[in-house]
């Protein structure tokens, strides 16, 4: 059940591209946080995810997996507690305080969603309409739950892990003409009819960001100027003027981008753009390489998780993209949204790892 550690056996390109753009976000971070107490946090954070996506590896594959309906079974069980006894936080009651800690559990839900869909799809049949019921009651409990509090940022991250993991178990084109023609019927009717006002108009808002230039529209317009502004090379390190001034809302976590881009220009943000585009390559080699179907959709849903976050936050700074409380991975500033992703990157590894042992 326990192994120990052993450096050799690591993917080491998948290591250090990692800690490289945590690094480079917590540079970009110490220009952007509107409190140094922010990055001195965050760089605990970083060292708490770095410990313990390293304390993962003790585990061998099979325990992992033994242990993923108990995992998401306690995870379930906190996002009913947080309902109850959790902290409001922004109009959503999405968060355990204790003390200066602030705990997120739909954050680790979406990690026990991946091992628990993972080894359940394995050997799912997909060619009758009743191999769906199961394992879509596993994936709508979770995002029911985040829904209510409401968070629908993370209800949304929840979706696309759902997603890319069935996509990869593979279904019959039929089934997925059906699901988006279901789609197509239910979020007219049924998503944007329950959606909150301030919701709507977050989606308006992408069509028009004029409609509301000091409402919903104010952070758009601000973030697309500071992109703008930067140009090629950039206004330099901490000389934003738009994120040094406070124009930019929330510059440490959903655009900490725009500061990013306002500071190092265009060279600046295709760098880190590449970055993360060989962090999804590699992940998504190490998926090819996998003997064992558990093992491919486990990488699958963190490559889901990774990719579907990156599109959703940059697509905001643009303003493509309504605001959806979508941080950056490893770049913006959040302790549970950090260790999230290391622990999600460790079990990328761990899998990849064991890809020689039998599930």
């Amino acid at each position: 059940m326990i192994r120990r550690l052993d450096l050799t056996l690591y993917d080491w390109p998948l290591a250090m591209l990692t800690v490289g753009i945590n690094a480079a976000g917590m540079l970009v971070l110490a220009s952007a946080a509107p409190n140094p107490h922010l990055w001195k946090m965050q760089i605990a954070w970083s060292g708490l995810a770095i410990l313990a996506a390293l304390l993962l590896q003790l585990l061998r594959k099979d325990a992992l997996y033994r242990a993923g309906p108990w995992i998401y079974a306690v995870t379930v069980l906190m996002l009913l507690a947080v309902l109850f006894v959790g902290r409001e936080v922004n109009g959503a009651r999405s968060w355990f305080v204790f003390g200066p800690l602030r705990l997120q559990p739909s954050e680790l839900a979406k990690l026990a969603l991946i091992i628990v869909l993972a080894y359940y799809l394995r050997n799912r049949d997909f060619r009758r309409l009743g191999g769906y019921i199961a394992p879509s009651l596993l994936a709508l409990l979770p995002i029911a739950l985040t829904l209510v509090e409401p968070d629908l940022g993370g209800a949304l991250v929840m979706s696309a892990i759902v997603f890319g993991v069935f996509f990869v178990r593979g279904l019959p084109w039929r089934h997925l003409l059906v699901a988006a023609a279901l789609a197509a019927v239910v979020v007219p009717t049924v998503v944007w009819p329950h959606l909150k006002p301030y919701q709507r108009e977050r989606v308006l808002v992408v069509l028009n960001p004029a409609r509301d230039p000091l409402g919903a529209g104010f952070q758009v317009i601000q973030s697309v100027i500071a992109i703008g502004s930067g140009g090629v090379m950039g206004k330099g390190y901490g000389n934003g003027t738009q994120a040094q001034l406070g124009f930019i809302p929330e510059r440490q976590t959903d655009f900490i981008f725009s500061v990013l881009s306002e500071e190092m220009g265009l060279v600046g943000a295709v760098a880190m753009l590449l970055a993360y585009a060989a962090l999804l390559y590699r992940l998504a080699v190490m998926a090819m390489e996998a003997l064992h179907d558990a093992d491919r959709l486990l990488i699958a849903g963190v490559i889901s998780l990774v990719a579907f976050q990156l599109l959703v936050n940059v697509g905001v700074t643009l303003g493509v993209a309504p605001v959806t409380g979508i941080t950056l991975p490893l770049m913006s500033y959040g302790g549970t949204s950090l260790l999230t992703t290391y622990l999600a990157l460790g079990l990328a590894q761990l899998v990849y790892r064991d890809r020689y042992e039998q599930v």
